[in-house]
């Protein structure tokens, strides 16, 4: 999921951010680096929830 988000918020940026001429190129800068940060943030919260849920299913595979 991680890898369609930033594939497309690459895309979007890459295809309408060009053409927006309302806001400075900082702001489109800093609009991409915190798009960046939060798929970033999303990949390894759901690394996180994978590994604690493996290790729910292997605690609960040890105790049957």
């Amino acid at each position: 999921m991680p890898l369609l988000l930033f594939i497309y918020t690459t895309g979007m940026f890459v295809w309408l951010l060009p053409r927006n001429n309302e806001v400075s190129t900082t702001e489109k800068v800093i609009t991409v680096v915190v798009a960046y940060a939060i798929i970033i943030v999303l990949y390894f919260l759901l690394k996180k929830k994978e590994k604690m849920a493996k290790e729910r299913e292997d605690d609960i595979n040890k105790n049957i």
